[in-house]
């Protein structure tokens, strides 16, 4: 029999486009343990770049993970704390400031919740309707434009009080679609974080947050980024590609069935093609292996370049197109302290540390 939920346990719900990954964990004084963990994979067709494909199957799955993760602490679970991605969130920075009247007096709570509420306005008025403020994160305050602070400045004095903060929106539909699997699954909502925020907490320190440090989450069907710039979150956003879309073009170019052009990229491709091909008495390249071909049988030799050279050109194609530039708006480019942190599944792609580094300028390594 299940106890009543225990306010000292929380549950995370990882929902990907490949797996659902639940966790519970014990709040304690000395930190937090994790007392369970389970996963379940998910078919092609239930998640699909983020969003839910097939609302009975996401349920099952859903209500599967919660079930095994109760079996094993014992515990019931009511509420859930849920990380999101796929291409329907959004962050961007915002800078408001108000007149405080009469001029020259205290700083109170109030004038930062006016701001505030000025700046979510202004979010939801330009992203239109179907969207949603998940957080209003506070970068910093300046007073008179001079005095500037990371801490809220109430108590302080002045005449005009600025405000810069970064937004986070999310599309309402795609979200409400993953709150109905949960409730029909048995649980609440609790919260809503960012997924990468989430691999952010857990891969990067303090300080690679404070000198500049991209984060790239690179999942199946999406790859979600967040730089982190002086301690504060500059950017968060989820791009509709991922390490799958490797897959399909390994599929389509070499004739090959989809779950085995998997197998071929985790093997035998290498995102450094370019590099490769400058390095001297280099034999990877012309290596060869037998393929299958889509009617089930070993095909032809495919060469380790022929691999490699399909897996850079997609690597190359979200770094290069839909990355960097977002990332050289923040003026990254040219901190000498900056970095990029990988995580995600598309992390084990080989070399890719090494064409991150030659596309951005920035060391790069490994989220562990």
């Amino acid at each position: 029999m299940m106890t009543p939920m225990n306010d000292n346990i929380i549950t995370a719900l990882d929902i990907g486009t490949s797996k659902i990954f639940g966790l519970s964990a014990l709040i304690k004084d000395t930190g937090i343990e994790v007392i369970a963990a389970d996963v379940q994979n998910l078919s092609e067709e239930v998640i699909k770049k983020g969003r839910v494909a097939d609302i009975e199957e996401a349920t099952n799955v859903i209500f599967s993970v919660i079930k095994n993760l109760q079996v094993k602490t014992g515990e019931s679970i009511d509420w859930v704390t849920i990380g999101i991605g796929g291409g329907h969130l959004k962050g961007e920075n915002y800078t408001r400031s108000i007149q405080i009247e009469p001029a020259g007096r205290e700083i109170n709570e109030n004038d930062i919740q006016t701001l505030r509420r000025e700046i979510n306005s202004t979010a939801i008025a330009e992203k239109g309707t179907g969207k949603k403020i998940l957080y209003t994160v506070p970068q910093q305050y300046k007073i008179d434009n001079m005095n500037t602070t990371k801490k809220e400045p109430v108590g302080m004095h002045g005449n005009v009080l600025e405000m810069s903060v970064h937004s986070i929106t999310v599309d309402t539909n795609p979200l409400n679609d993953i709150k109905n699997c949960i409730k029909n699954a048995g649980a609440q909502v609790e919260n809503i974080y960012p997924h990468s925020w989430a691999a952010a907490e857990a891969v990067l320190t303090e300080e690679e947050k404070k000198l500049g440090c991209l984060l790239m989450d690179i999942g199946k069907g999406t790859t979600d980024i967040c730089f982190f710039l002086d301690g504060s979150i500059l950017v968060t956003d989820s791009i509709r590609i991922g390490a799958g879309n490797i897959d399909t073009d390994i599929s389509m170019l070499l004739h090959t069935p989809l779950t085995y052009a998997e197998e071929i990229k985790k093997k035998y491709g290498y995102a450094s093609y370019p590099l490769l091909l400058k390095e001297e008495n280099n034999n990877i390249i012309s290596q060869t292996v037998e393929v299958l071909s889509t009617s089930g049988k070993l095909s032809k030799d495919v060469t380790l370049g022929q691999i490699s050279k399909i897996v850079y050109e997609r690597i190359d194609d979200l770094f290069s197109t839909y990355i960097k530039p977002v990332i050289m708006n923040t003026g990254a480019a040219g901190l000498a302290g900056a970095s990029v942190v990988i995580t995600g599944g598309g992390a084990k792609i080989k070399d890719i540390t090494k064409i991150s580094e030659e596309i951005f300028g920035l060391p790069s390594r490994i989220g562990v």
